[in-house]
């Protein structure tokens, strides 16, 4: 079969078939070839400014017509002219025309670094004068400004400027096609014609989500941010240049890449990267906006001792030296297991992977855990058990591939929004979709089914899926059968259940779910993506293992499109706990009580066989509190986890650490568990380190520092390197590249990652060694072999059985777009200023017979403490339950948060917890 070609200006090129003119010329040609205003290759083309204008001929001696390249399909044998005379001079006359309805501007326009694209698109076109009458934004006929339409400065990032507005609409399909929002829209016609967002409003009075993607796309600068304004500011100076650093935030788990803007060591702006694998040159406001906590006055920049009951700056010299002799102390009194650790998901894979290998090599204990005890413990615990691994099955891309969603548990327009705005793409473009969800998010609004159960109930609602797929006959049978095992006892035991029953204790209609359940069974290509509101409670591991259930029955693993995918927390609490940072398996997952394991571990730590090595399972995050409260725990060692404000019951989190020996935390701020530390140390944020970080998709992806560490300030990996030198192990200086080469050499399926081969995107592991990656898991078969089922009846939380009477009411929480967990660096930000605290959810009939009004103090305690906060009546959570968030440590919502944890992993039961409510008093 012969190849398809076209001609770009008297040269031939293959062509690949969907390509429009723009992108097969922007494909072939590198150099500059067709100019274009209201194309962005992130949106469907538009074909409105024909500035993109081509020549094309059917044939070498055929006829031409002018035609718009961004909209235009290439074809075979197509002659392509991109600089003949009539579309240049058409080009110039367009650009003219458009300038005429601008202000004046500087003809032909400066050229650095931060020209605009309309500029560089006035300087390509070769227009050097303006032969137009004067138009409507021109320099003496702007309209004035009395309600604000024209100039918007209202919001803390988002600028707008409507004199600058050249029409291309591109910030409408923005927000609407890349987020998903859409708040701008057009109001008039023609000459009257200008943006608007919502009813015509300011930014901060509109459901702006402060994205920024609509100033990352606008061609002029009418619609900008503060930082992009600063950006242009800096460029126009001939002082020193601006470098652009890749890097990946270090908020939640979608892992987007950013693009990092930096002068004389500081950072002006960060963008997202159009070729990023991830994100696709889109971000959320953090990952975009909020990043000045960075260099924030609240920094800690020397390290602190408590020394006569103080906190006292010391040199780092001091510090070390302080702690050697503690913690050998320790040590050589009560054994190593009195020491512990608990690593930072926001830290890099190099920086985890080296304190849990302090922990067992250094200090000879398993006690080392990480945040992913409090968040997704039960995904990996029961996934491992079901599959095998305990990680995404697919990537996130996936979601181009798939024709049906169930989102369990999970709020990602709010908690990942990258991934949030993705999924609601493809809802508003018809996917069917299936929200359970205690709560009305802003998903469910869309959702096909919005199955809206009690806190707490999610294996009940499972079963019912489960139920009614086998009773309908809906099975993949020849999946079950050739690539699962345990079917017939788990079939059995389903069908034994009483629905009725069931759907009471969940607080459903037993027929939406069945509806649900058959549409997802029927669906050719079915995605699932689950969350906190899954893991965290009683049965969350349970919950993991119903959901493998599902998937495994309708056969929606092991090919594109399909899968069971968590929407990770943190940006690296899956590179966190991949690093070995658990009590019960080390580096790569493995089983640290087995012997081969352990001979395996000493070898590659050049530890001698016949020499000590931790043989116990370690403590996990609660034992460890627990153990610290009965003398058995004498030292805790934190690496940037601010556990007395995220872990449940607060009080007994206090109580803990105050009776440790030793407590060191490692903070970029003083935090409310460094307040109580006897060291503290000052570690860095993620723009001056360079690591690695592991996104929800098993993404490894390169960590660049932007600028150098705050002066007085170590990278946490450099810190811990210190320490164990300290202790007297030699460990090598902190080095990003050579430590990844450790990991390699440890983690097997980090086989084939090199700090080079990881290129801009990263790569996915398993990586084998020739450097192969694998964006889909279990394709032949599961990695235990046969996937298990595993079957689970509903149990009530013990919270409720508990304190359910005297408490009737059921609190679950989660976060909100603006902030990210405990706050410590939206907070120090101009986030705050968009959302300034937590609020309490609480419906109307609810509201009205506790005589309850909006926007009033309400006392809200249970068991454990109280606390007073601000009541919004919403019926986004049915009677009897309240919602909120814990990004405020005024607050410390965790006062009012229990003890009770998931049966298998410890992990807190953050989503059930049994309140009261009242008015507060005056």
């Amino acid at each position: 079969m012969t190849d398809k070609r076209a001609f770009l200006d008297g040269v031939d090129y293959p062509i690949k078939a969907g390509e429009t003119i723009l992108e097969f010329s922007r494909r072939v040609q590198d150099s500059f070839n067709i100019p274009t205003l209201c194309d962005d290759s992130r949106l469907e083309p538009y074909g409105s400014c024909r500035v993109c204008s081509v020549d094309v001929a059917l044939a070498a001696d055929g006829p031409r017509r002018v035609m718009a390249s961004c909209h235009t399909p290439i074809g075979d044998g197509m002659h392509v002219y991109s600089q003949s005379e009539r579309v240049v001079k058409l080009r110039k006359n367009i650009v003219e025309l458009v300038l005429s309805d601008l202000p004046e501007q500087q003809l032909p326009p400066k050229q650095n670094e931060h020209t605009t694209e309309f500029e560089q698109v006035v300087l390509d076109t070769g227009v050097t004068e303006v032969r137009f009458a004067k138009g409507k934004f021109s320099v003496d006929s702007v309209p004035s400004d009395e309600q604000g339409s024209i100039v918007d400065d209202s919001h803390p990032y988002m600028r707008m400027d409507l004199t600058q507005c050249i029409d291309c609409n591109r910030c409408v399909r923005a927000c609407d096609e890349i987020q998903g929002e859409q708040v701008l829209n057009v109001a008039g016609r023609g000459f009257d014609a200008r943006i608007i967002k919502g009813q015509d409003v300011s930014f901060d009075e509109s459901d702006c989500v402060s994205c920024g993607a609509c100033a990352q796309t606008c061609p002029t600068g009418a619609i900008t941010d503060v930082f992009r304004q600063n950006l242009r500011q800096e460029s126009s100076t001939e002082q020193s240049s601006i470098d652009k650093v890749r890097t990946i935030c270090s908020y939640c788990g979608v892992g987007c890449n950013l693009e990092v803007s930096v002068k004389d060591n500081k950072i002006l702006s960060i963008e997202a990267p159009k070729d990023a694998a991830v994100n696709s040159g889109h971000t959320c406001l953090k990952g975009r906006y909020a990043w000045r906590f960075y260099n924030h006055p609240d920094r800690l920049t020397k390290p602190l001792v408590r020394l006569n009951g103080a906190l006292t700056e010391v040199s780092w010299d001091f510090a070390f030296d302080y702690l050697a002799k503690k913690m050998n102390a320790i040590k050589s009194e009560h054994g190593g297991d009195a020491l512990a650790g608990i690593s930072s998901a926001r830290c890099t894979n190099e920086e985890n992977y080296l304190l849990q290998k302090m922990m067992r090599v250094v200090l000879g204990t398993n006690n080392i855990d990480c945040c992913a005890r409090v968040c997704h413990s039960p995904t990996a615990y029961g996934m491992q058990q079901s599959f095998g691994t305990g990680a995404a099955t697919n990537s996130i891309d996936d979601l181009k591939e798939t024709n049906f969603i169930l989102l369990i548990g999970a709020n990602p327009t709010a908690a990942h929004p990258v991934t949030g705005a993705k999924i609601k793409q493809k809802v508003l473009k018809g996917t069917p979709l299936i929200v359970l969800d205690p709560v009305k998010t802003e998903l469910a609004r869309y959702a096909n089914w919005h199955i809206q159960l009690r806190p707490g109930t999610n294996v009940a609602v499972l079963n019912m899926m489960a139920y009614y797929i086998i009773t309908e006959q809906l099975i993949d049978q020849s999946f079950v059968d050739n690539r699962t095992e345990e079917y017939l006892a788990y079939r059995d035991a389903i069908l034994s259940l009483n629905m009725d029953e069931l759907a009471n204790i969940a607080g459903v209609d037993k027929n939406l779910v069945k509806e649900a359940a058959i549409a997802y069974a029927k669906a050719s290509h079915a995605m699932s993506f689950h969350g906190l509101g899954v893991t965290e409670h009683s049965q969350g591991s349970r919950a993991i293992m119903c959901i493998a259930d599902l998937v495994m029955l309708t056969g929606n693993i092991g090919r594109a499109g399909v899968g069971m995918n968590p929407l990770r927390g943190q940006n690296n609490v899956q590179g966190a706990a991949d690093m070995g940072c658990q009590p019960h398996q080390g580096a790569g997952y493995l089983d640290v009580t087995k012997e081969d394991n352990i001979e395996y571990y000493k070898s590659h730590y050049g530890i001698a066989p016949n020499e000590l090595w931790p043989t116990d399972v370690g403590y996990k995050i609660p034992e460890m509190f627990n153990a610290a409260l009965a003398g058995d725990l004498k030292a805790l060692w934190i690496m940037g986890e601010d556990v007395v404000q995220t872990d449940p019951n607060q009080h007994h989190v206090v109580a803990s650490l105050s009776n440790l020996d030793l407590l060191v935390v490692q903070e970029i701020f003083l935090s409310e568990t460094a307040k109580m530390a006897d060291v503290v140390l000052p570690g860095s944020s993620f723009l001056e380190k360079n690591g690695t970080f592991t996104n929800g998709e098993r993404r490894v992806q390169k960590v660049n520092a932007a600028v150098p560490p705050k002066e007085g300030c170590k990278t946490d990996g450099q810190i811990v390197v210190d320490m164990m030198n300290a202790l007297g192990y030699q460990q090598a200086d902190y080095h990003a590249d050579s430590m990844l080469e450790e990991i390699s050499q440890v983690v097997p399926f980090f086989a084939g990652i090199t700090w080079d081969n990881l290129g801009e995107n990263g790569l996915q592991w398993p990586v084998a060694k020739d450097g192969t990656d694998t964006q889909i898991l279990h394709t032949e078969q599961f990695t235990r072999g046969l996937g298990k089922f595993h079957f689970y009846e509903f149990e009530e939380s013990k919270e409720v059985e508990e304190h359910g009477a005297q408490y009737p009411f059921i609190l679950t929480t989660s976060r909100n777009l603006e902030h990210y967990n405990a706050g410590t660096m939206t907070r120090r930000t101009a986030n705050e200023i968009i959302v300034s605290e937590d609020v309490l959810l609480i419906n109307p009939l609810d509201a009205k017979a506790k005589a309850i009004k909006d926007n009033s103090k309400v006392r809200l305690y249970s068991a454990r403490g109280e606390i007073e906060l601000t009541a919004e009546i919403s019926e986004k959570v049915k009677s009897g339950v309240l919602f909120t968030t814990f990004h405020f440590p005024e607050l410390m919502i965790n006062r009012v948060t229990g003890d009770v944890t998931d049966k298998h992993t410890k992990c807190p039961e953050y989503k059930v917890v049994s309140v009261g409510i009242e008015p507060a008093c005056s």
